[in-house]
């Protein structure tokens, strides 16, 4: 792993940042970089973030959304299940997306 600085360090695949986030009484919370100087009411908690380099590549995609006949729904939900597979490959991430009939006009 290659130190890149003190608060972050990568490896071939993912980038690490060590961060401290701090919580008060008051419901109040902050991010720091350092180990933070508390007050008598706060407490402070170490986290480290691991992302994945994939999430600054900036994919192309593209997508096609055909409107079948009202009596054919599972046919654009078969289209958006490939799209969130083609968008999770390309990005790294899960994609969560939905068919939802919208609400009659009042």
């Amino acid at each position: 792993m290659s130190p890149s600085s003190k608060h972050h360090r990568s490896t071939p695949t993912k980038m690490i940042y060590a961060l401290w986030l701090t919580f008060d009484q008051a419901g109040n919370v902050r991010l720091n970089r350092e180990s933070p100087r508390l007050s008598p009411d706060e407490r402070a908690m170490r986290v480290e973030v691991r992302l994945p380099k994939a999430l600054w590549n900036i994919p192309e995609l593209s997508a096609e959304i055909t409107v079948p006949d009202p009596g054919q729904p599972g046919a654009i939900a078969a289209r958006i299940e490939q799209f969130a597979d083609q968008l999770k490959t390309a990005v790294g991430c899960d994609v969560v997306l939905t068919v939802k009939p919208t609400e009659e006009p009042r």
